[in-house]
C-alpha cells in the first residue's frame, strides 16, 4: 500500500489544450508532476506547451524526433516516477517508454471506448448524431486505445454541441476523473480496471482541415456537419465565386423539386437556401478571410437575392 504521507511522482505527456486543462487541475490539486513531455519542438502547440508546463517551473524534456531515444527514456527512468499521464499525445509510445514509470501510463481519452478510437472523437460523435458520449481512463499499451479501461463516465450531447463546447466539457471531466484516480492510488498503490471488449467498434479517424458542405446531403446532416467542426474546423459553401464559411446554421425539412443551393427567399433576417430535402438558414458567416457576420450584417453588406446559387 502507498503511504498516504508520500505524493506520488508523476510524468506528464501531453499536447494542447486537454493537457493543459489536466496539469493545471493536477497542480492545484497537489500532485507532483516530475517531468513534462511536451510534443517534438516541429510541432506547432509545442512552445506555447513547454512555456505553459514552465510557467509552473516544472522540468520539461524538450526533444526533436520521436520521445522513445533511448536517451529520453534513460533521462525519465531517472526519475523513477510512480505512474505517468497521456494527454491528447498523438504519438504511439513504445513499450520501453510505456515502462519507464512504475506502474504505466493512464491515457485520457474523449470518447466512451472501445466506441471511438481515434485522433478525433469529439467531431465524429457530433457528426455521426449521437446522443451520449463520455470519457475514458485507461491504462496505454503499444496499440492507440486499446488498454485495459480504468473508469468512464457518460453525458447526453446537448441539441446543439458543438465541438467546441464538447471539447471544453470533456477536458474538465477528464481532469477530475483522472484527479480522483491518482488520489485513490496516491493512497492505496492500486488502480482497477478491466479489459476492453473485442470487436469492430466505429472509429474516429483524422479529417481534413477544410470540407465544402455538399448541399445535395440531407439538412440535418449538414447542420451536424457545420456543428461538428465548429469553431476548430472550416466547412464553407461559395457565393459569387468566394468561399464564405459557415460556423453556424439552422435547417428545416421539407419536400421540394428544386435544385440543390438556390437562395429561394431572404426574409426576417435569414437566408433560405435549398438542400435534398428542405432548407439551410447560415446563421453564422465568414466572407473570405475577413468579417464574420450574423445573417442580418450580412444580408445587409452582400445583398443577396432570391434565384442566386450558395454551391
Amino acid at each position: 500500500m502507498q503511504n498516504s504521507s508520500e505524493k506520488i511522482k508523476i510524468i506528464f505527456c501531453g499536447m494542447p489544450d486537454m493537457a493543459n486543462v489536466c496539469l493545471c487541475t493536477l497542480i492545484e490539486k497537489g500532485f507532483e508532476i516530475a517531468a513534462v513531455i511536451p510534443p517534438p519542438n516541429s510541432n506547432p502547440t509545442a512552445k506555447s506547451f513547454i512555456d505553459y508546463a514552465k510557467s509552473f517551473n516544472l522540468e520539461v524534456f524538450e526533444y526533436d524526433g520521436e520521445p522513445d531515444t533511448a536517451e529520453m527514456i534513460e533521462k525519465i527512468k531517472a526519475k523513477k516516477a510512480d505512474i505517468g499521464v497521456i494527454c491528447s499525445f498523438n504519438k504511439l509510445l513504445k513499450k520501453d517508454f510505456l515502462n519507464t514509470a512504475k506502474s504505466g501510463y493512464i491515457n485520457c481519452h474523449p470518447s466512451l471506448l472501445p466506441m471511438y478510437r481515434g485522433a478525433n472523437p469529439y467531431f465524429h460523435i457530433i457528426n455521426n448524431g449521437e446522443k451520449m458520449t463520455g470519457v475514458t481512463l485507461h491504462f496505454a499499451n503499444e496499440n492507440f486505445d486499446s488498454g485495459d479501461i480504468i473508469c468512464q463516465k457518460g453525458f447526453p450531447l446537448d441539441e446543439k454541441e458543438t465541438i467546441g463546447t464538447l471539447f471544453n466539457r470533456s477536458n474538465f471531466m477528464i481532469a477530475d476523473m483522472l484527479c480522483e484516480v491518482l488520489e485513490k492510488f496516491q493512497n492505496t498503490g492500486k488502480i482497477d480496471s478491466k479489459p476492453q471488449e473485442s470487436g469492430e467498434f466505429t472509429k474516429a479517424p483524422r479529417i481534413p482541415d477544410t470540407t465544402k458542405l455538399d448541399l445535395n446531403k440531407k439538412c440535418r446532416e449538414i447542420e451536424r456537419l457545420v456543428r461538428a467542426s465548429n469553431p476548430f474546423y472550416t466547412v464553407y459553401l461559395n457565393f459569387r465565386g468566394a468561399p464564405v464559411k459557415i460556423f453556424c446554421a439552422d435547417f428545416e425539412e421539407e419536400k421540394h423539386c428544386l435544385a440543390s443551393g438556390i437562395i429561394t427567399a431572404v426574409k426576417d433576417n435569414r437566408i433560405k437556401i435549398t438542400a435534398s430535402d428542405g432548407y439551410i438558414y447560415p446563421k453564422c458567416l465568414q466572407c473570405g478571410t475577413w468579417g464574420i457576420f450574423d445573417a442580418e450584417s450580412f444580408i445587409r453588406v452582400f445583398k443577396p437575392q432570391t434565384g442566386e446559387n450558395f454551391n
